[in-house]
């Protein structure tokens, strides 16, 4: 993944932050924006995504407790879930890609879809296996093997796509695995939204490395279009959290030197567990389906 040239439109870049001691570079041209990684993505991914990642470590600056927060993270699943319903509603074949636990899994399956899940941290497939025995692989979507000439109505990816090294090769290998009328579902950041620009590098999608890539509107509908997908629908959607879960996120990509001091009481008190809707603005779902 180089630094010296655009992923995508192949411009110059400028260095735009440095942040947990990497470097982030913007394309002036057409906005992407892009983490320099130090590692190679195969070693980095079995090194970062460990248990610490879901359970609250903060040099990952990820999840406070994954497990714990559970509730909240399928009720914002939820929404994801509804809108595939008005599209291609179930029976079908879903694939959830970066399934972590397994969340989406068991509301695709609740919901009536035929639903399997991948994902390249061990910790986490082991978790979603012991629920999911037969429906979870650990791997990439580029590594795991399907039996010959499966696919699948629905695959999703719920904030995955800024993690992936090379998002082209995994979406067009997406595009290969859909059905003719099929549908994608993706969601993630959008480096155009007013949170994004009123934050600065304390918005929570700037975290590097874990985040590789940081798109807009525009930049991914390009990326889409190479990748052999096209948009047919656009939206934004607001997240449950859980108090300790926001704190946690301003104690690491905030930046805050006043969550950090206050976390560990928020963590250890009842009022850590208190649901909050947040509805910023800043994260963008597309549905898409096979260019035609």
């Amino acid at each position: 993944m180089t630094k010296t040239v655009c992923y995508l439109c192949k411009n110059s870049l400028q260095p735009f932050l440095h942040k947990n001691g990497y470097d982030v570079y913007a394309c002036s041209a057409c906005g992407l924006k892009s983490t320099k990684l130090t590692v190679p993505y195969g070693q980095f991914i079995k090194k970062f995504y460990t248990a610490g990642y879901f359970t609250g470590i903060s040099s990952a600056g990820a999840y406070s407790n994954y497990a714990v927060d559970k509730p909240y993270i399928a009720r914002t699943m939820g929404k994801f879930l509804t809108a595939l319903k008005g599209v291609l509603p179930p029976p079908g074949r879903l694939l959830d890609i970066g399934c972590a636990y397994g969340y989406f899994v068991e509301l695709a399956i609740a919901a009536g879809y035929d639903a399997y899940g991948i994902d390249p941290s061990s910790h986490a497939t082991t978790r979603a296996k012991q629920r999911l025995n037969g429906r979870i692989q650990e791997g990439t979507i580029g590594s795991v093997k399907f039996p010959p000439d499966t696919h699948f109505d629905i695959i999703t990816m719920l904030d995955v796509v800024e993690h992936l090294a090379d998002p082209r090769t995994d979406l067009r290998h997406v595009s290969r695995l859909l059905t003719d009328d099929g549908r994608v579902l993706i969601a993630t950041g959008d480096t155009e939204s007013r949170t994004a620009k009123l934050l600065g590098r304390r918005w929570t999608f700037y975290i590097p490395p874990q985040h590789l890539f940081f798109f807009n509107r525009k930049n991914f509908t390009t990326l889409l279009l190479e990748s052999g997908l096209e948009p047919v629908r656009w939206f934004r959607v607001g997240k449950w959290l859980s108090l300790q879960y926001i704190f946690h996120l301003a104690r690491t990509t905030g930046e805050s030197g006043f969550a950090k001091w206050l976390y560990p009481l928020i963590e250890a008190l009842p009022l850590g567990r208190i649901p909050l809707y947040l509805a910023m603005g800043d994260n963008m779902v597309v549905i898409a389906r096979k260019k035609r």
